[in-house]
């Protein structure tokens, strides 16, 4: 595998809509291999009952998730962003602004920003399945004993593209296009 330059990247931007909605930072002077994403929703878990069953003998196993309320969202016109704060030990699924349109060729990887860790928080993230669309969605903890803020806007995470050599099979499971949590039981796909 190897990992694809901002030069490729931005090309296949154009041309495929690799990543939509990015900050103009993004487009105009990236730096380094990867690309910046944006803090764009916050929710918090307000009821537990996860649930992860094992795959069966004739079916994949069900999932439950947990149900989550919106805290705060990037709107588009408004300056200054709205801020959170997170408390320590506090604990949000969040969102990014851009939305990305994976191929079957790549495969994006999640890089936290030094600047969270360096404030003691900490994001919970994977890697992209190629056929994944939609926003990104994280976990993000404060591991500190202090408030940490957070902007809405706030660039939190870097994308980085690695090519594939071989077949890839597309994404196909629940969380397509961006979805947060379900509250009641599926069966994976």
């Amino acid at each position: 595998m190897s990992v694809l330059g901002l030069d490729v990247i931005k090309k296949r931007i154009k041309k495929e809509k690799l990543v939509e909605n990015l900050g103009q930072r993004e487009l105009k002077n990236p730096e380094g291999v990867g690309l910046d994403l944006r803090l764009g929703e916050v929710h918090k878990i307000i009821k537990g009952g996860a649930f992860i069953e094992a795959d069966q003998k004739k079916s994949l196993g069900l999932r439950q998730g947990v149900e989550t309320k919106l805290v705060a969202r990037y709107q588009k016109e408004q300056n200054p962003q709205a801020e959170i704060t997170l408390g320590p030990g506090d604990y949000y699924l969040v969102l990014t602004l851009e939305s990305l349109n994976t191929p079957p060729d790549l495969m994006p990887v999640i890089y936290p920003r030094s600047s969270l860790f360096r404030a003691g928080l900490l994001l919970l993230n994977t890697k992209i399945d190629p056929g994944y669309q939609g926003p990104l969605t994280f976990g993000l903890a404060n591991l500190s004993s202090f408030e940490v803020k957070l902007q809405l806007g706030a660039r939190i995470c870097n994308l980085v593209f690695f090519k594939i050599e071989g077949k890839t099979i597309n994404y196909r499971g629940q969380h397509q296009g961006g979805r947060v949590s379900f509250t009641k039981k599926e069966r994976q796909v």
